[in-house]
């Protein structure tokens, strides 16, 4: 970007969920052990929380910012705007801003599935975080958009289509 003037958005996607979701997530590994019969794994004993993103919403944050090409700025404030003073690039975090609690989501996934989860409650794992949170100013600054499915809605989607997908 800042050799050739191009310019560049990198977007940041957070806990990004639903159908056709990838397998490693949690709410796709825990769908599965549900229905199978075998415990979750929940670590650091539940207290955690991420900043879920539904799928809908990141598919219509990334074609609101299609046409939002970052400036090279003249401003101080380049946190603020999204933009930088070195070269034509931003970078947008694409999330709701509203963390949700693990046992939260297992409680939604257990009302969509009408099944209890089995919980193996374990430590944190090495490397990990608490908490994620996107701060999402400036995809709405720019878009005046913020991803906002609701966890439970976004769950029971994902449900149905694995359910349909996996005939289960």
């Amino acid at each position: 970007a800042h050799l050739w003037e191009l310019p560049t958005t990198i977007l940041r996607f957070f806990s990004v969920y639903g159908p056709w979701g990838r397998p490693d997530m949690a709410l796709f590994k825990f769908v599965q052990s549900i229905l199978a019969g075998q415990p979750i794994d929940i670590y650091n004993r539940g207290q955690m929380q991420r900043d879920f993103t539904y799928i809908d919403d990141v598919v219509e944050a990334v074609v609101r910012l299609v046409d939002c090409i970052p400036k090279k700025s003249e401003r101080d404030e380049v946190i603020a705007s999204g933009e930088s003073k070195v070269a034509p690039y931003r970078v947008v975090n694409v999330g709701s801003a509203h963390p949700v609690g693990l046992l939260d989501l297992v409680e939604e996934i257990e009302r969509a599935l009408g099944m209890q989860a089995r919980l193996n409650y374990m430590d944190m794992q090495r490397g990990d975080v608490v908490r994620t949170e996107a701060a999402a100013e400036i995809l709405e600054k720019l878009t005046g958009y913020r991803p906002s499915t609701p966890m439970s809605k976004g769950v029971r989607e994902f449900v149905a289509w694995y359910r349909s997908y996996y005939r289960a």
